[in-house]
């Protein structure tokens, strides 16, 4: 898959140092933040981690709360955490019907050329590449609630570029916003779940993007959800791992008794221990084709 370049100057590069460090680069004019960890101990050619904050986060948020920095020190991993913008009230969307916060653009467009979000990952895609020179078959994706959201819409524009991802407290919604279906309870499984009182029957299209079958791609991906998410039912992890596996994904569900909208310090161990299993092989021809429904 070639993604078109934007229609804009992208400008920025990251600056080569060990440690932690906040950056900036350009996208249609706005200055856009990014979070880095170079690991000071890694091989020429690291493997590394794009990394995507839930709903008002922040780059270094995610890279705390996740337990992120520990796991890269030790095993050389350099992390790369975009930061969303503050939307305005101008563009509301399933997961955000107010608007006035900060969150990721998941949608109408998947055009990097007119997604400035996606034009963000892509830039930091390139510069990261320029700066730190990572694995090709080791690049890895992971996000938080909305950045759940929006790296399922990133896996799907820039299929070719990782090896795997996690995802926790995301999904895939067919209700008409993600406060539509509060469903909860407690199960060792989806099946076990859905036998429960409360199950929620929304048939509406996918949201934020249709999971689709491609010759010749896979994505090995880790589901992480609380049973008992009061914002983001689990029932969406579930449905997504429904259109993960009729697409011929590798699947791997992690349901957390209990637990409500959080992100574990534990997350990027899990992640990490699920990534190692997995590279990248060299891009072929890949072919959208429709899933099995």
């Amino acid at each position: 898959m070639v993604v078109p370049a934007p229609p804009w100057p992208s400008a920025g590069a990251f600056p080569v140092r060990d440690g932690r460090s906040q950056t900036q680069l350009t996208i249609a004019g706005e200055a856009r933040d990014v979070e880095l960890f170079v690991p000071a101990r890694r091989d020429e050619h690291p493997p590394m981690v794009l990394l995507l904050h839930g709903t008002n986060g922040s780059g270094g948020q995610v890279i705390d709360e996740s337990g992120a920095e520990r796991v890269a020190e030790a095993q050389g991993v350099v992390l790369v955490a975009p930061v969303a913008r503050w939307r305005d009230g101008q563009y509301p969307d399933f997961d955000h019907p107010r608007a006035e916060e900060t969150y990721w653009e998941t949608g109408p467009s998947h055009d990097p050329a007119q997604n400035h979000d996606l034009a963000l990952v892509a830039q930091s895609l390139e510069a990261a590449t320029q700066a730190f020179h990572p694995d090709p078959s080791r690049v890895f994706l992971a996000g938080h609630s909305n950045g759940a959201f929006f790296a399922l819409v990133v896996a799907t524009v820039f299929r070719e570029r990782f090896a795997a991802m996690a995802l926790n407290a995301g999904g895939v919604v067919r209700c008409p916003t993600t406060a539509s279906c509060h469903f909860r309870g407690r199960g060792t499984s989806c099946h076990a779940l859905r036998a429960l009182p409360g199950w929620c029957p929304c048939a509406g299209p996918p949201l934020p993007v249709a999971v689709t079958a491609v010759a010749g791609w896979t994505l090995p991906t880790l589901l992480v959800h609380g049973t008992d998410d009061p914002l983001i039912s689990v029932q969406y992890a579930c449905d997504l791992a429904d259109d993960l596996t009729r697409a011929g994904h590798p699947v791997r569900m992690s349901l957390r008794q209990g637990e409500g909208h959080v992100l574990a310090e534990t997350f990027f161990r899990d992640a990490w221990a699920f990534f190692q299993g997995s590279r990248r092989a060299a891009p072929a021809a890949l072919v959208d084709t429709p899933t099995a429904r």
